[in-house]
């Protein structure tokens, strides 16, 4: 009888200690599942409050009638949305739009028939320069988009992208995203230099626009790069001029002291007050998630046309 009690007593507490065991693990599965459902719920509106500052920014853009792009309107100065009352202490969302003519455009570095215009490889040999870039890494860019496959110095063609580890064809071709610059041999090193310098390559190069430059807001570097005419010190004196009054019309850059007929002729077929294409980066954030959206719009006549969306 004292064995078949005995024997009894640990059944029964090997049964106790595997109900708490399985409680224990339906405790913690269900505190796993209660996280992830928050996170989706987290995620979700995350997503919708970038989403959200999309479509205004897109709205904003719209509403502009406005026959001259400048740094004074409404889409220049957006940074920041309102939050609705009962998201306020979660949420919080970042939407900022960018001239894509107020960088070159490294597509028309090429004409259709393949072949390199040079005046404008030498417009992006001048950016380089000015940016502190070694010229040696743009012969790779030009090797990526011209259609053959001879290798310049130091540049790059097949031979040398379907040797590496995880290997790839070099286009021979334009860009089709602005991603895929960073796939050219050395771009990813240009971009880390510039990031030292709390600078990006995309702030100053674009695959978006029609190949003009807006003249109201490209950087100072990009202004300079149109011409060998345009120095530091005339590329600053358009920047300054800008700040007090729009340019209405390319014309109107020889009201800038120091542009002659001769830098204004020099440069003018490369030169805008009106953009074709925009970009918008929104982010947005509720609880531990985040959002981020990027999208690009070209103008039309009757509004802007999305050509690019990626979600992160």
């Amino acid at each position: 009888m004292k064995d078949e009690k005995g024997f009894i007593f640990v059944i029964v507490i090997l049964i106790v200690f595997s109900l708490i065991a399985l409680i224990m693990s339906f405790s913690w599965e269900s505190a796993v599942e209660i996280s992830l459902v928050g996170y989706s719920k987290d995620s979700y509106l995350a997503y919708q409050l970038a989403y959200s500052a999309v479509q205004s920014a897109i709205s904003l853009l719209d509403k502009d009638k406005r026959k001259v792009d400048s740094f004074k309107e409404d889409w220049a100065i957006l940074n920041k949305f309102h939050l609705l009352d009962e998201i306020a202490n979660d949420g919080s969302v970042r939407c900022r739009i960018i001239d894509e003519n107020s960088k070159l455009n490294v597509n028309y570095l090429v004409n259709k028939d393949g072949k390199l215009n040079q005046q404008r490889e030498n417009q992006l040999k001048r950016l380089f320069n000015i940016l502190d870039i070694k010229e040696d890494f743009l012969s790779p860019l030009l090797d990526w988009l011209d259609k053959d496959d001879i290798p310049r110095l130091k540049g790059a063609e097949n031979s040398y992208y379907m040797e590496l580890k995880y290997p790839y064809h070099c286009a021979n071709s334009p860009f089709e995203s602005i991603g895929q610059i960073f796939l050219v041999k050395g771009m990813n090193r240009v971009e880390q230099i510039l990031k030292r310098r709390k600078r990006s390559l995309l702030g100053f190069i674009t695959i978006y626009s029609n190949g003009k430059v807006n003249i109201n807001t490209a950087p100072k570097e990009v202004i300079q790069s149109l011409s060998p005419k345009i120095d530091d010190d005339l590329a600053k004196a358009i920047v300054e001029y800008r700040k007090e009054e729009d340019f209405q019309s390319i014309n109107d850059l020889m009201k800038v002291p120091g542009v002659d007929s001769d830098v204004y002729d020099n440069i003018k077929k490369w030169i805008t007050v009106r953009s074709s294409a925009f970009s918008i980066e929104a982010q947005g954030k509720y609880g531990d998630a985040v959002c981020y959206i990027k999208a690009v719009l070209k103008r039309e006549k009757k509004g802007y046309k999305l050509v690019y969306w990626k979600i992160s």
